[in-house]
């Protein structure tokens, strides 16, 4: 495929490393950001141009004769509303391939606020009439390194609301790798790809790898909803997004063991080549790159 690619959400966890691979394939890439946002943090060549999901004005600016789009639209409260706008604006601008970040398991009928607003976001796009595809990814990985290794005490216990779900946790990069080809290789048009990690983990198995990665007894705790979305709270979250994560765990917990948030797919391994990572994987590099370089030199 030629012509510019437009990414908007390129400082998401996805949206960044999209842009590397895109970069590597020698892709023409603009990013979208605010104007209160800085464009200077993406790779050399790459155009920042400046755009809100909520000015669909600026957004027909910012598409300007770019004949792909990528977009990512981060948990707001009008999510449904902002990828609207682009939609009808990548129609009017009969872009010829939009791929669409969703979630695993999107539905207009759920019970959950992230699933349910993706499952109407693909509903919508499926409807426009633009050429499309959806990424599907299951839960990041990187929540596990930013998110949980956080919250560890001082005895080695995090607590979560996840029950005994398992989950097939999938890095970031893997999914970017899976946009980068579906933006740029043909036969993908009206899919939607489900994109998983290679195992499902339970929280207790998450805990386990931590144990191993970190050097010391990682337990985790199951917490009821109030505890958590009490604690999110008090860490400053909002209100919505704090019942928005809540649903998101409740969701997990009836999926269960061998549920939709367990199911593992081949879709990395089928259209990048590549070995999905796990996430031990993950965690190493997280605590190599925590580690002082002297330290490092010790126990190397």
């Amino acid at each position: 495929m030629s012509g510019d690619i437009l990414v908007i959400g390129g400082h998401s966890k996805i949206g960044s490393a999209l842009i590397e691979e895109l970069v590597r394939r020698g892709e023409s890439v603009r990013a979208l950001v605010r104007a209160a946002e800085h464009g200077d943090s993406f790779p050399e060549g790459v155009q920042a141009v400046t755009g809100d999901l909520a000015d669909a004005d600026s957004l027909r600016s910012s598409l300007g004769g770019a004949e792909r789009l990528f977009l990512l639209c981060g948990p707001a409260e009008d999510e449904v509303g902002l990828n609207r706008n682009a939609i009808d604006v990548a129609k009017e601008a009969r872009i010829r391939l939009l791929v669409r970040s969703s979630i695993l398991g999107s539905d207009p009928r759920s019970g959950a606020t992230f699933v349910r607003d993706h499952g109407v976001c693909d509903a919508y796009l499926r409807d426009s009439g633009v050429p499309h595809a959806v990424l599907r990814p299951n839960m990041f990985m990187q929540n596990i390194a930013e998110n949980t290794i956080p919250s560890i005490d001082d005895d080695g216990t995090f607590y979560a609301n996840a029950g005994d779900a398992r989950i097939s946790m999938v890095d970031t990069r893997d999914v970017a790798a899976v946009g980068a080809t579906l933006l740029t290789e043909p036969g993908h048009e009206q899919r939607a790809y489900d994109v998983t990690g290679p195992e499902p983990l339970s929280y207790h198995d998450v805990a386990s790898q931590l144990s191993d990665a970190m050097g010391r007894t990682i337990t985790y705790v199951e917490s009821p909803d109030e505890a958590v979305a009490s604690a999110l709270g008090g860490a400053g979250l909002g209100d919505w997004l704090v019942r928005a994560l809540v649903e998101l765990f409740a969701d997990y917990r009836r999926s269960g063991t061998h549920g939709f948030a367990a199911q593992v797919t081949n879709t990395i391994a089928q259209l990048t080549g590549r070995v999905p990572r796990s996430l031990d994987q993950l965690l190493a590099e997280q605590i190599t790159a925590d580690t002082p370089n002297d330290r490092r030199e010790r126990v190397s």
